[in-house]
């Protein structure tokens, strides 16, 4: 693991050159850099009715209100500092769910302000790749993948959760990211090209390309059923339309991370190329000299802006 003073001191250096207050400048807003409390590495961040929340290195769990970074859980939700991967907030916004290695997960409702404990869900304890999560909070469906490629499904009932049998939907591939759309279809990408869809909760999968893609996959955003796109190694963000895939070169640096709606999408590189969507399609917005990698962006609320995490507790907010 990498000397966390020398990351910081990497990191403050770095975004001096954004300019004043660690700022960048565009037509639509400025990326400013936040304040935060730690320099762990931030690997996903999500906007809840409550604020922003983000996951990490040794289990740590964010959270942003009324302006400013806290910490809400320093160490996961064991308390075992398990590295946190993934994390996900039902259609409501008001539970955050987060998992990552052996076999850590955990549940924060972020109105009651109160973290629940569900590390080992099985008497599991893979390591955890990626969560993603469909329906209200009490309500809602779980979909966990291990490295291995095997899909655990659970329901909550309240305070209950109940676990269904795992599946496999790839042949030997590491998935690296799965979504759920708001009717609970879900898809996953993998580390082989391979993108793959359930319409039944998870319990079979069809693979849907992509053909000739030869690329490794990082992320996945689902909007609707039969609407799917997916980043990875080449810049090419890659978009299902429910019968045919298109593909939009945005650049030449691998794409860590992707978030879409129906109308807006950002994307994100490794190596600071922040990209837009709109009506227009996409384009590049910004490229930014952060010093560390990108890990992970969510669109903004009407309470949150638009936000960048990763590497040394890197956390860049668009302000306008």
């Amino acid at each position: 693991m990498s000397d966390r003073p020398s990351r910081r001191r990497v990191l403050a250096g770095a975004l001096a050159s954004l300019g004043v207050a660690g700022c960048l400048s565009d037509p639509d807003g400025r990326w400013v850099r936040a304040d935060v409390p730690t320099d762990a590495t931030l690997h996903g961040v999500v906007a809840t009715r409550e604020g922003a929340y983000a996951v990490g290195e040794d289990g740590i769990v964010l959270a942003r209100a009324d302006g400013g970074w806290s910490v809400r859980l320093p160490s996961g939700p064991a308390g075992a500092r398990n590295e946190l991967r993934s994390v996900d907030v039902t259609d409501n916004g008001r539970t955050v769910w987060f998992a990552g290695d052996s076999g850590a997960l955990g549940a924060y409702d972020v109105v009651a302000d109160r973290a629940v404990d569900f590390t080992a869900p099985n008497g599991l304890t893979s390591s955890w790749e990626a969560i993603a999560v469909g329906g209200l909070s009490g309500s809602e469906r779980l979909f966990l993948v291990n490295s291995s490629g095997f899909v655990l499904r659970g329901r909550r009932d309240g305070t209950a959760l109940e676990w269904a049998g795992a599946t496999e939907p790839t042949t030997g591939s590491s998935v690296a990211a799965l979504d759920v759309t708001p009717l609970e279809y879900a898809y996953l990408c993998d580390t082989d090209g391979g993108v793959y869809e359930s319409g039944d909760g998870g319990e079979t999968w069809r693979r849907l390309g992509v053909e000739g893609a030869s690329v490794t996959f990082h992320d996945a955003a689902a909007v609707d059923p039969g609407h799917v796109s997916v980043v990875g190694g080449n810049g090419v963000i890659y978009r299902y339309d429910g019968g045919a895939w298109s593909r939009t070169v945005v650049g030449q640096q691998p794409l860590t991370s992707i978030v879409r709606d129906r109308y807006d999408g950002l994307a994100v590189s490794a190596a600071g190329g922040v990209y837009e969507r709109s009506f227009d399609g996409w384009e590049e917005l910004e490229a930014i000299d952060a010093g560390n990698d990108l890990r992970a962006v969510t669109l903004g609320t009407s309470r949150t802006p638009r936000i960048i995490v990763g590497e040394s507790g890197t956390v860049l907010e668009r302000r306008f």
